[in-house]
């Protein structure tokens, strides 16, 4: 008899566990609405300043704002990225893509 209780508690937390991490799982989080956020670096990439503006729409308003602040800055280098978010272990923004085209 407690061999048979034994499996059916081994059983039902295994099963607790699959369903656990299958309601986890990456496939299953809702998707964040798509938000750009400009970075145009006003004395180039290496110094670590930058002017940063969020939420955007999409990248060809971003791209525009960023073009334009740049020339403020006599062509200063500029990113998008996608879905920014601050990373307190690395001290800086992380994004799920940076495009500059």
């Amino acid at each position: 008899m407690k061999t048979a209780q034994m499996s059916l508690l081994t059983l039902v937390i295994f099963l607790v566990l699959g369903i656990t991490l299958y309601l986890i799982s990456p496939a299953n989080q809702k998707e964040q609405p798509e938000s750009w956020s400009s970075f145009v670096y006003t004395q180039g990439y290496e110094s670590g300043r930058y002017k940063k503006l969020d939420d955007f729409n999409d990248y060809a308003s971003c791209r525009a704002y960023s073009i334009e602040t740049s020339e403020k800055f006599e062509q200063a280098p500029w990113e998008c990225g996608l879905r920014c978010r601050f990373d307190s272990s690395r001290q800086g923004f992380q994004c799920e893509a940076m495009e500059n085209k």
